[in-house]
């Protein structure tokens, strides 16, 4: 399922047209590419995710999913869109406070009814990155870090086609990324995906197929 850019300019903001930029040029993100796109604060990269999600349309240029430009997408292709073909983190995470680690995992696998996450393999990614101990807690006594070991879980709950995290690792200690990373990219080889990761520096241990300055 191919992303293409075309000539996708944001009008809330300056940007890069340079050719290591996706805004002001024509380029295509391939099924089962890694792609980083680093940028500093306010420089889009949470605008790129929120236009692939359906949630802005404030530019210019066009955007093409499988050859389908967007534009012509309504709530219920966005829908579909985000429920069968796109799994995100986005910066904010979207937890429910009042639901348990282990309650917001399973209800993102639930409105996927053919790929609810089984029990021993949950507890295995939560023990991998350490949050096993919490996930019978209420989200919002958790911190942040661990919120985003949970969000991290839960976008690998169902199946994808593309995997798009937004600063997953902002409030991670190295070891933990390193651990969440490695987690992410054998989840979606496994499924044949394509992943797009937003930071604010490069992660050495990251070994995209393309990398975005914006």
């Amino acid at each position: 399922m191919e992303l293409h850019f075309n000539n996708i300019r944001p009008k809330a903001f300056s940007y890069r047209n340079a050719n290591d930029s996706l805004w002001g040029q024509d380029i295509k993100l391939t099924p089962s590419g890694v792609y980083q796109i680093v940028a500093s604060s306010g420089s889009g990269k949470s605008t790129l995710v929120a236009i692939l999600s359906g949630l802005r349309n404030d530019y210019d240029g066009s955007l093409f999913i499988e050859n389908n430009a967007v534009s012509s997408y309504r709530s219920k292709a966005w829908s579909l869109w985000r429920s069968e073909y796109a799994s995100f983190v986005y910066q904010d995470l979207r937890l429910f406070p009042e639901l348990t680690a282990k309650e917001n995992i399973r209800l993102a696998a639930e409105l996927n009814k053919n790929n609810l996450l089984q029990p021993e393999i949950l507890m295995q990614m939560a023990t991998s990155l350490g949050v096993d101990a919490k996930l019978d807690i209420l989200v919002k006594k958790l911190s942040y870090g661990q919120m985003q070991r949970v969000a991290i879980i839960r976008s690998l709950s169902r199946n994808y086609k593309w995997l798009i995290l937004d600063e997953p690792f902002s409030h991670l200690d190295m070891d933990n990324a390193q651990k969440a990373w490695k987690m992410i990219i054998t989840d979606a080889h496994a499924k044949r995906a394509g992943v797009i990761i937003t930071s604010l520096d490069p992660y050495p241990f990251i070994q995209p197929d393309k990398v975005f300055i914006l």
